[in-house]
């Protein structure tokens, strides 16, 4: 039983050394995540998107309809910005259909993030029989549909979860092409991990320098304990000690 609790921390600590590089995101090393890509605020942080949206799209390869999931291990690791600005990217190149959903019912931001006014939400279709048209909003000038969370009661999407959350990502596939999910942190929020299980894909936002490996290693665990296939991890705010430009030609 010692034994294969060492290999299970030996492993996922291997998956987070992966963190600390810029890995190709087909760079399958068996069991461990590769890391997305690193991303700068603000510089390049367009062309850094870009590369994001790449890497999912070859992790994901032969999906002509993905729900993917962004969350963290801890609060303030800029999940929502990360999420948001890449189903922006996904709209703006018009190429399909995006609806980005908050899950969030612990700390609802999107009323700050996009041109919509909140309301009803994900806890009202939880709790009713309405349909996920009628709860939708389009951001402008993003062109982009966005779903709030509605209540900012947690305990509605934990108490409802296995039963409704996949119905929502069934029907927002009859719609959309790409279902973009941001959760709340897998560390204090038990319905995230479970969520994860319920998607094609989880990519884990890392605040460069303020999260302790250790942590990141119990999100990634409690992760793979409901199925959830984490397809990499992306490094926010990381800070260069030397320019940037210097850096891409190391």
């Amino acid at each position: 039983m010692r034994k294969a609790e060492d290999e299970r921390r030996r492993r996922a600590s291997e998956r987070i050394a992966a963190t600390e590089v810029e890995a190709p995101a087909a760079g399958a090393v068996e069991g461990r995540p590769p890391v997305l890509r690193a991303v700068d605020v603000p510089g390049g942080f367009v062309r850094e998107l870009g590369m994001l949206r790449n890497a999912i799209e070859v992790a994901l390869v032969g999906k002509k309809k993905k729900t993917i999931l962004f969350t963290s291990a801890m609060h303030g690791e800029g999940t929502t910005s990360i999420a948001a600005s890449y189903a922006r990217i996904l709209a703006l190149e018009g190429r399909e259909r995006v609806l980005v959903c908050e899950m969030n019912a612990r700390r609802p931001s999107f009323s700050n993030v996009f041109s919509t006014n909140g309301g009803a939400g994900i806890t009202d279709y939880f709790l009713s029989s309405v349909t996920l048209t009628s709860l939708v909003q389009k951001s402008q000038p993003d062109d982009l549909d966005v779903l709030h969370v509605g209540q900012q009661d947690a305990t509605v999407i934990q108490l409802h979860l296995n039963a409704v959350f996949p119905r929502l990502l069934e029907e927002a596939l009859k719609t959309y092409d790409t279902v973009v999910v941001d959760a709340p942190p897998v560390i204090s929020s038990p319905e995230t991990p479970p969520m994860a299980g319920f998607v094609d894909g989880v990519v884990v936002v890392v605040r460069a320098g303020k999260t302790k490996r250790e942590v990141v290693e119990r999100a990634l665990n409690s992760i793979a304990n409901f199925k959830g296939r984490v397809l990499g991890v992306v490094l926010n705010r990381k800070k260069y000690y030397i320019p940037d430009f210097i850096y891409r030609r190391i």
